[in-house]
């Protein structure tokens, strides 16, 4: 995600923080701070934000141990102002896993909530009297027993059936066993969709930030995993080799080619991303389409392909499956296209227009069967 940074590394999974969650903490701290007018407090405000979004990391570790079991790769974990964010690989195939993996958070909330209640317990602190964070902490019992009841709230948050919430996700792989995954996703994107627009307009009511942010991305949400989902079944069976344009049909360059020549090649030509290989035939890189033109309206001059081409670009293997290595890596690259290589020679390239042409390729081999 765009704008987070590492700051560690956890079981192989990169823990990651959005920079905006720091303009949360200053803004407790700045509320602390003005309620009390004692630094001392400001901190302790910020410190208790801290431990409350540690245990919104433990919720998504929660996902991500059990998706890891389950044989699917978590890359990372990153923490927003308005929770975390746990970024599998690929999206469950089983609907059953996709439930383990949706329940296993809220669970590490309810464990973790008797945990913080038994400490403060221990520590004289009556459990009926939470700390109040804006005012500073009176006791140390108190603030476990606000993590006590902050988690009891995400548990039971986290499980509402907004989709794509855990609790959406729960509904989604309970109906995906009878329904399947297109009509589960569209009934619980449905569902979930509705649950924003009805946090969106208590948030306008109350007027609470939070609550309009996270109808916001409940509903966007929703509708992006929804095509998502479209998009995985459009190209199940599917391998890169099946779609993508194959070297005799896809024209190169050397890093040696002088940009005029490049540049023709896109203005007059049907391609606009170029492989760049070497003269042993081996890859070097890619120019793309947007460089070019970029570097046409640039007043430095560039005179090769060399200046341009970008160097450290993904390859793809022809036999890849279509959507969980070709469209994704697509996708998270930023580009049009890709090469793809076998046995270290490039044998061709997959654009994203040779994605979208994925749902023709199914029509024709159901009408041949």
């Amino acid at each position: 995600m765009g704008g987070s940074f590492k700051i560690g590394r956890v079981f192989g999974i990169d823990v990651k923080v959005h920079w905006t969650f720091f303009l949360l903490l200053a803004f407790f701290a700045y509320v602390g701070y003005r309620d009390s007018g004692d630094p001392l407090t400001a901190l302790v405000t910020a410190a208790i934000i801290v431990a409350l979004f540690f245990c919104v990391l433990l919720h998504e570790f929660g996902h991500s141990l059990v998706a890891q079991r389950l044989g699917i790769e978590v890359p990372d974990i990153t923490l927003l102002p308005i929770g975390g964010l746990a970024r599998l690989k690929n999206l469950p195939e089983k609907p059953a896993d996709e439930v383990k993996i949706a329940i296993a958070g809220p669970l590490v909330n309810v464990v973790l909530a008797p945990i913080f209640f038994g400490l403060a317990l221990l520590l004289g602190a009556n459990l009926l009297n939470p700390a109040n964070i804006l005012e500073g902490a009176g006791s140390l019992g108190e603030v476990l027993v606000y993590l006590g009841y902050i988690n009891v709230v995400l548990a039971v948050f986290n499980l509402i059936p907004a989709f794509p919430m855990d609790g959406g996700r729960v509904l989604r792989g309970l109906l995906a066993t009878r329904l399947g995954p297109v009509r589960a996703t569209d009934i619980s994107s449905g569902v979930g969709q509705f649950f924003a627009i009805a946090f969106f307009l208590v948030g306008l009511l109350t007027g609470n930030f939070l609550l309009l942010l996270i109808a916001v991305f409940i509903f966007f949400g929703a509708s992006g995993e929804t095509q998502m989902v479209r998009q995985r079944e459009m190209m199940r069976g599917l391998n890169v080799s099946d779609v993508m344009g194959t070297k005799p049909r896809t024209e190169t360059v050397t890093p040696y080619h002088n940009f005029g020549q490049v540049l023709d090649a896109v203005l007059h030509g049907y391609q606009e991303d170029f492989p760049v290989v070497n003269e042993d035939g081996g890859l070097a890189g890619i120019i793309t389409r947007k460089e070019i033109l970029s570097a046409a309206h640039s007043p430095d001059r560039y005179t090769s392909v060399r200046d341009l081409m970008k160097t450290d670009v993904p390859t793809i293997s022809p036999d890849a499956d279509l959507f969980t290595d070709g469209y994704r890596t697509l996708q998270e690259s930023g580009l049009r296209a890709l090469p793809v290589v076998e046995n270290g020679e490039l044998v061709g390239m997959l654009t994203v227009d040779d994605v979208g042409q994925a749902s023709l390729l199914r029509d024709l081999r159901k009408q041949q069967y």
